[in-house]
């Protein structure tokens, strides 16, 4: 486990190593604490744009003794992987690091448009996605406690909904199809095992977009056949 002040301390090391400013995204666990909602994470979770920062990135962390870790089934849909992450390991901490795209979700420009939070460490400029995102890639990458952080999330900020399902039906316009439905089958159960306080209708919209999307991908291999 890594703490919020160990966190922070480690992003200003790497920001001083990095030999040129780079950006990238927080998620997960890492978003969380930097929204000051969450003490301590497993690894630490960043999204990368370009790939010339996610190679800048690995390099430093090679430099300060990580080693990279083969071990992509720690996440419940690794088998949708189109681009696998790469998981950066020393005693202490794990990063994993992704570009574009986290499993069966890519980063979009509406969610780049919906970042408020920015920090800087030296060179490395960390930009923090919203609640609703960090929801939206819990479904994602759905791990051991990413029910109970989306949980934490519904208590402490004020939802938009109409985000989570915008988004969702964005996913299905730029090649995510299966989305939809991972985050239906997510939320209700976050609502019905952990009662999530989710309003009927989101899960209704969202489950009529996954059926939707379903039917359209049925046809096109119909088509292909």
């Amino acid at each position: 486990m890594i703490t919020a002040k160990a966190q922070l301390d480690l992003f200003k090391v790497i920001g001083d190593k990095l030999k040129q400013r780079i950006e990238c995204i927080a998620i997960g666990g890492t978003a969380m604490m930097l929204h000051g909602v969450k003490e301590s994470t497993k690894d630490i979770d960043l999204v990368f744009i370009e790939k010339s920062y996610f190679k800048e990135f690995k390099k430093a962390l090679f430099e300060m003794g990580f080693d990279e870790r083969d071990n992509i089934a720690v996440f419940k849909h690794y088998e949708m992987l189109e681009k696998s992450p790469i998981m950066m390991e020393n005693e202490r901490t794990r990063f994993d690091l992704f570009l574009k795209e986290v499993i069966c979700f890519k980063i979009s420009e509406t969610m780049l448009e919906r970042i408020e939070a920015v920090y800087e460490f030296g060179n490395l400029i960390i930009k923090v996605l919203s609640p609703e995102d960090i929801i939206l890639l819990k479904c994602a990458t759905e791990r051991e406690r990413d029910r109970a952080d989306a949980m934490e999330l519904i208590k402490k900020f004020n939802i938009n909904w109409d985000i989570i399902i915008k988004e969702s039906a964005h996913q299905t316009e730029i090649g995510k199809d299966v989305f939809p439905v991972l985050l239906y089958d997510f939320l209700l159960e976050l609502k019905e095992d952990m009662k999530a306080d989710i309003p009927d209708r989101v899960i209704k919209k969202i489950r009529k977009i996954g059926e939707k999307q379903m039917i359209k991908v049925l046809k096109r291999r119909k088509v292909k056949q």
